[in-house]
């Protein structure tokens, strides 16, 4: 999640950390004109400390690096028109058209901020481990893993292979296998998924190529992996808020899938673009 959700989320801090958050989350525009974390104090009728204590919980070596996250995760999110609660996005008492364009709206952004974070190298480097691989493993939890079917059957078609484990049996077996031909994708929100960890140290012990899909931030997978790419983080923890569902996330892993994809394709446009051809005339034979 982006630093601004991380405050809204309110589960760690003092009553001075949160009149610190209440101030900006009422007035982003008030660190433009508090270019220390003294004045911010001031401002907010608390101590310099307590403000850096405010930076650090949010996970910022200092009020510098806090300031330059607030703003620029504030101008992205008013570059997209974030004004849809990603946890709550529509209420019992909106109607089926406010619905409708609530969720439209969530989807686009998601896209949107996707696209922002994702780094043209990682990409580029992602999709070269996964088109050399023979196999990609995929680990994950919930949702998260059901998301990547259709990712395995469009690569399915042009003959690159994907396994997804179900099961967290399956996944521990499938890590503890020194299979250095393949590679594998970890995907947790967090970052901090214990047995999510636990493969991908496993992974790394084996020496398999490994990709993982996060939160924005810092957080203990995307250490341990070889490259990491972010999702959209607009929702709180799991477990922190109730959530109507995972919008946001879901549509991110969705679009950087379909970007990994485009991404091994491209890599060997002619070959793939012939196995594409090819089952299209063997269904067509079929029909």
């Amino acid at each position: 999640m982006d630093i601004i959700e991380k405050m809204r989320c309110q589960e760690k801090f003092t009553t001075s950390e949160l009149e610190i958050i209440k101030l900006l989350l009422n007035d982003p525009n008030i660190l433009l004109s508090s270019p220390t974390a003294a004045q911010l104090g001031v401002a907010a009728y608390t101590s310099a400390s307590t403000v850096v204590r405010l930076c650090q919980k949010l996970d910022c070596k200092n009020f510098a690096e806090f300031k330059t996250q607030f703003i620029s995760d504030y101008q992205q999110r008013e570059q997209t028109n974030l004004y849809v609660d990603a946890d709550l996005p529509f209420t019992a008492a909106d109607s089926p058209e406010t619905v409708l364009d609530q969720l439209t709206a969530l989807e686009e952004i998601a896209i949107r901020l996707t696209r922002s974070i994702i780094s043209p190298k990682d990409y580029q480097a992602a999709a070269k481990i996964l088109n050399e691989a023979a196999c990609i493993d995929v680990y994950g939890e919930g949702g998260n893993v059901n998301l990547l079917h259709d990712f395995a059957y469009k690569m399915g078609r042009i003959h690159h292979q994907v396994h997804i484990h179900q099961d967290n049996q399956q996944q521990m077996l499938s890590a503890s296998i020194k299979h250095t031909d393949h590679c594998a994708i970890v995907i947790s929100y967090s970052g901090e998924t214990p047995s999510i960890l636990r493969y991908a140290k496993l992974l790394k012990s084996n020496n398999v190529p490994t990709l993982s899909i996060t939160s924005q931030g810092t957080n203990s997978l995307a250490s341990i992996t070889d490259i990491n790419l972010n999702m959209a983080t607009l929702e709180s923890k799991p477990c922190a808020n109730v959530k109507l569902g995972t919008f946001t996330s879901s549509i991110s892993i969705i679009t950087i899938m379909n970007y990994l994809y485009a991404g091994v394709f491209q890599l060997d446009y002619e070959t793939h673009y012939e196995h594409l051809n090819e089952d299209l005339l063997i269904f067509l034979k079929d029909r």
